[in-house]
């Protein structure tokens, strides 16, 4: 009598499921792959929405403290802005008018600009799937000079 070859059932059985449990791990990376790549550009285009409000401040509209807020694409991306008034951390003292530049080094002139915080939060997603980037930044500006009165 001949041996025959081949698989037997029980071969078989186990390789489907040795594949079956292969491809399901793939499976899992793969879709985890996917929600970080997700997060990854919902994180990047609020990045870039956050660059063009902070880009404005100072240029295209003055800097005045308070709060305000908005959204971006019907919604999607939520955003608040506080601007606050900080104080300079460089020493303030009298500044004599004769003194040598070197001896003036440090001390705040009287036309010292003003520093600003500028605090942004983004957000976006729901409930448990919400998201969140903050954005700090000081920024200066001039002082307002007096308006002399027209003789």
């Amino acid at each position: 009598m001949r041996r025959q070859r081949g698989f037997s059932l029980l071969e078989v059985i186990l390789a489907f499921t040795l594949l079956a449990v292969a491809l399901g791990i793939l499976m899992a990376i793969l879709g985890g792959g996917l929600t970080q790549v997700r997060g990854a550009g919902d994180a990047t285009v609020a990045t870039l929405h956050a660059q063009s409000l902070l880009d404005e401040v100072g240029v295209l509209e003055p800097i005045e403290p308070g709060r305000r807020g908005g959204e971006f694409e019907d919604g999607r991306y939520r955003w608040e802005m506080q601007v606050t008034e900080v104080e300079d951390p460089a020493p303030s003292g009298p500044v004599d008018p004769n003194a040598a530049p070197v001896e003036t080094v440090g001390l705040q002139l009287p036309s010292a600009p003003l520093l600003y915080r500028i605090q942004l939060d983004l957000s976006w997603g729901e409930d448990d799937f919400e998201r969140r980037i903050s954005f700090v930044t000081l920024r200066a500006r001039t002082p307002p000079t007096p308006l002399e009165p027209l003789p």
